[in-house]
C-alpha cells in the first residue's frame, strides 16, 4: 500500500513538473526599446504600436489609437506614423 502511494505521488509530481515547467522550445521575445523602429513583421506581441511606412515601434500604452506618433530609425531619424493599436 505504501509503495502504491509513493508511486502515485511520484507520477503526480512528474505530471505537474511537465505542465508547470518552462517551455524550452518557445521563442523568447526581447523587450524592445520605446520608439525603436522594428520590422512590420515583428513576431512578438506589443501592447501599443506606432505604424509607419518603414515598420512599427513600441510606444507608451497611454497613447490613444488614432494619435499621430513617431518611431526612431537606426540612423537616428524620426519617422512619422499613426498609433493603430
Amino acid at each position: 500500500m505504501i509503495r502504491f502511494l509513493r508511486t502515485r505521488w511520484l507520477l503526480i509530481g512528474l505530471v505537474l513538473g511537465i505542465l508547470v515547467g518552462p517551455a524550452t522550445g518557445q521563442q523568447q521575445c526581447p523587450d524592445p526599446q520605446l520608439y525603436a523602429l522594428l520590422p512590420s513583421d515583428y513576431p512578438c506581441p506589443l501592447i501599443r504600436i506606432c505604424s509607419t511606412a518603414q515598420g512599427i515601434c513600441l510606444i507608451p500604452f497611454t497613447v490613444a489609437p488614432g494619435t499621430p506618433c513617431q518611431c526612431q530609425a537606426a540612423d537616428g531619424t524620426w519617422v512619422q506614423g499613426l498609433c493603430v493599436r
